[in-house]
């Protein structure tokens, strides 16, 4: 009898990663889930990501794509491997050891799951998602449409399921894994791990932290979800509070980037779409005084 666990496929995709991507190779090959292929999909890479990669020889199978995305890497990552499951990491994240092991013990007869992360860097390192962000489980599409709670270096999924969902969005530059993430929910419950087994690192050149450039992303992904899943009216009068989550969200990030002017506006349009929850009325009150604050200090540490 055949008791062997079920391969899986751990797909990295790496863009100018030379200076974290052996930490994220090494927590793959250091799964006690053994019976795993780990695949590289480095896209179009100027730095010397590959050297580092080749380093691993035939432990690690590299595959080359001139740049085109995240999506696009992660997308022919899942086409070329042969696991029954898929398992996301970026190359800037790491895992612990047991991460997949607990999430094959866990995942019963569900088609995917995902686990809590604890944050490398920035002010909340250290700390786990789940203290700033609220986890669901099984039945999630009303929850995950209004904000995304699920981070891509956390998902364990069934290659089957994943192709069947269609795959990540190839014309989103970023926010790609919320979109999908929606659609794999309309068919799938999902198993939520409640454990730190993901550590996702937060740099200035992380795509998440440039809010300017990700809001439009965000606004547009929406529009995307509520025009596939809106027909139902339960969902579609959801659509504001998803828009208030995204601004939310862009207005506590901008802060951390030190750009208190759009944190101020991003909170604003929280309130806008939120009007009767007392947080969104309190973050707008802090960065009305944070900005104006923040600037005072920039004219008068300035030269003269």
């Amino acid at each position: 009898m055949n008791t062997e666990t079920p391969l899986v496929s751990i797909i990295i995709p790496a863009y100018n990663a030379s200076r974290y991507i052996r930490e994220a190779l090494e927590s793959a090959l250091r799964q006690t889930q053994k019976n795993v292929e780990i695949i590289v999909v480095d896209d179009g890479s100027t730095d010397n990501t590959i050297e580092y990669i080749q380093i691993y020889g035939d432990r690690v199978r590299l595959i080359e794509q001139s740049n085109k995305g995240a999506a696009s890497a992660r997308n022919l990552g899942a086409k070329e491997a042969r696991g029954l499951w898929l398992a996301f990491l970026d190359a800037d994240d790491v895992w612990a050891p047991e991460k997949l092991e607990r999430q094959i013990s866990g995942i019963g007869g569900r088609n995917w799951s995902y686990t809590d992360m604890e944050f490398i860097g920035g002010v909340n390192d250290g700390l786990r998602d789940s203290q700033f962000t609220k986890k669901h489980e099984a039945q999630v599409l009303k929850e995950l449409v209004q904000g995304n709670f699920i981070s891509t270096s956390t998902v364990l999924i069934k290659r089957e399921t994943f192709e069947e969902s269609g795959g990540f969005d190839e014309s989103l530059r970023s926010i790609q894994d919320w979109e999908l993430w929606t659609r794999v929910a309309e068919r799938n419950p999902i198993v939520y791990v409640d454990e730190p087994l993901a550590r996702y690192r937060i740099h200035p050149s992380s795509t998440s932290r440039k809010t300017r450039k990700t809001l439009p992303n965000h606004l547009k992904v929406i529009d995307i979800i509520f025009s596939r899943v809106g027909s139902t009216p339960e969902i579609q009068k959801l659509k504001p509070q998803a828009k208030a989550s995204s601004y939310g969200v862009c207005s506590y990030i901008a802060e951390e980037e030190g750009d208190a002017s759009y944190a101020f506006k991003c909170a604003f349009n929280a309130c806008r779409f939120d009007p009767l929850n007392p947080a969104r009325w309190v973050r707008l009150l802090k960065t009305s005084i944070k900005w104006p604050l923040n600037s005072f200090r920039r004219k008068n540490s300035s030269p003269a």
